[in-house]
């Protein structure tokens, strides 16, 4: 099966036309839309906060030369209004992920679902049995998960990600399951890669000193133990700097124990 980014290289360049938008990819003309929607206090209210002047001017340098990244155009008076993305997933290999973004003054049109419906429907019609499209937004963010909704998209996972409850959603809806289909191939082939780290970490000195019967740890070894769930499946903590517990654990699900260090940013 081809990598996503391969099928983006392939596809790209792309336009879509709605009644109402243009879909086209992002120029460095658009540098000043790709600002306000990474600075807006409520764009960004359920995205991390507004991010900083390093990282605007990072993504106003990518996003032109990034395949299946897409400005948002309004038709009746031809202004930039936001961003709809697709690109590989960086929490499952193999998998695509749709992102968007909608300038305040656009809300409340159905911009955002026409574009979103508009980018699904292009993905999946160019790539047929080309591997899942998924969708992440917070659980808090109502309007986020009822827009998804609404184009059919169906919840199939939840994870804690980014200090919240986040909704993995698919466009599985009506048509036949192959979406879930490869989501549990996916989750397969996860748990795998979870497993040989597990066992690489245990090699680790902390991984050393942890006994197959947790319930022999002592209070003190049980407080280097990270409760939380960071990771980003939501069962496995994923951070190093910054962090009091030197040990990260989580469960298989065989009920095994799985545990390892990665960078922080992971």
């Amino acid at each position: 099966m081809e990598s996503v980014d391969t099928i983006l290289d392939r596809l790209w360049p792309a336009e879509l036309r709605t009644d109402h938008l243009f879909l086209r990819p992002v120029t460095q003309e658009d540098g000043a839309l790709v600002r306000e929607l990474l600075t807006d206090d409520r764009v960004r209210a359920h995205l991390g906060g507004p991010v900083t002047e390093d990282r605007v001017a990072a993504r106003q340098s990518a996003y032109p030369t990034t395949p299946g990244a897409f400005t948002v155009v309004r038709v009746a008076d031809q202004r930039p209004v936001g961003l709809v993305t697709i690109g590989a997933d960086h929490r499952c290999e193999g998998r695509a992920e749709i992102s968007y973004q909608l300038l305040p003054a656009a809300w409340g049109d159905g911009l955002g679902r026409e574009a979103v419906a508009a980018a699904v429907s292009w993905w999946t019609d160019a790539v047929p049995g080309g591997g899942p499209l998924v969708a992440v937004t917070q659980k808090a963010n109502r309007a986020s998960c009822r827009m998804l909704e609404a184009i059919g998209m169906t919840v199939v996972d939840e994870l804690d990600e980014h200090g919240a409850r986040q909704c993995l959603y698919t466009p599985a809806g009506d048509q036949d399951d192959s979406d879930l289909r490869w989501l549990r191939l996916f989750a397969a082939r996860r748990d795998a890669v979870e497993r040989r780290r597990g066992a690489q970490a245990r090699a680790t000195a902390a991984g050393q000193n942890l006994p197959e019967d947790l319930s022999a740890l002592t209070p003190g070894g049980l407080a280097r133990l990270c409760p939380a769930r960071h990771g980003a499946y939501g069962r496995i903590c994923a951070r190093m700097a910054d962090h009091t517990p030197d040990l990260h654990l989580g469960r298989a699900p065989d009920g095994a124990w799985i545990a390892w260090l990665t960078p922080a940013d992971t």
